[in-house]
């Protein structure tokens, strides 16, 4: 009895001894592979090119080519057309400058009628919203996103507008002319560039405009019923271009 009790601890020893050989010859090599993974990654790290991107790259020259579409086959009653220079700094930040001229000549039902003919203007950014991996070279396709802070200042005519009298009990015809109005509204825009042929881009945006104010020359004064660059006179108001560009 007292032999099998031997043969049992000593079994139990080499039992012990065995599992604790294989723990510390894992743990050993788990360490192993953990400086193997810290080493490789810190050489990962080395490999990585840093952002060697100019800040400067060009810009390029747009025409809306939606408007002009749109003035020749609309109804006529109100036109615009527009163009624009976008300038690429880092493929990331598209600083831009808007330039147009646009105008109506519209006649109501009841014969009042509305003219203007101005220019307007914007100015804003947008982000290139496409990721590029570090080193990669810079991809010639774009996906913007951004804003535009736009104004405009111009004359206006409304004719035959008609106000009622009191006294005779009749409607007389009023007319204004020369009017003068200031308007701001800001636009949030996105859209797509692509590059069709070398440094010629093809693409559209579409925009969200939200009116700030329109002052006219004296209180009292009709607003205008069409606004350059903005559209009709409204509290918000959406717009498409459909652009043809060059890059230099």
């Amino acid at each position: 009895m007292l032999q099998i009790s031997k043969y049992i601890v000593i079994i139990n020893l080499l039992f012990l001894w065995g599992i604790s050989s294989v723990t510390a010859q894992r743990t050993s090599s788990q360490r192993s592979d953990h400086r193997k993974y810290s080493h490789n990654k810190e050489k990962d790290k080395l490999k990585e090119k840093p952002d060697s991107t100019k800040f400067w790259n060009g810009f390029r020259v747009d025409v809306d080519a939606a408007s002009v579409v749109q003035t020749l086959a609309g109804s006529k009653q109100t036109y615009s057309m527009e163009s624009s220079i976008q300038f690429d700094l880092k493929h990331r930040y598209y600083p831009v400058f808007e330039l147009g001229i646009g105008g109506a000549d519209k006649t109501s039902n009841n014969d009042v009628s509305f003219k203007t003919d101005s220019h307007f203007e914007r100015v804003g950014i947008d982000f290139n919203l496409i990721k590029r991996k570090s080193g990669a070279n810079a991809s010639n396709n774009l996906f913007l996103a951004g804003f535009r802070l736009g104004m405009s200042h111009f004359k206006y005519d409304i004719n035959n507008l008609s106000i009622d009298d009191d006294y005779w009990g009749t409607k007389e015809p009023i007319n204004y002319n020369n009017l003068s109005s200031s308007s701001f509204w800001y636009e949030v825009d996105a859209g797509i560039r692509v590059e069709i042929i070398k440094n010629i881009y093809i693409g559209w945006t579409v925009r969200y405009k939200k009116l700030l104010g329109s002052d006219k020359s004296d209180s009292g004064e009709p607003y205008p019923w069409y606004i350059p660059g903005f559209g009709k006179y409204d509290t918000s108001n959406w717009g498409f271009n459909y652009t043809i560009g060059y890059k230099f």
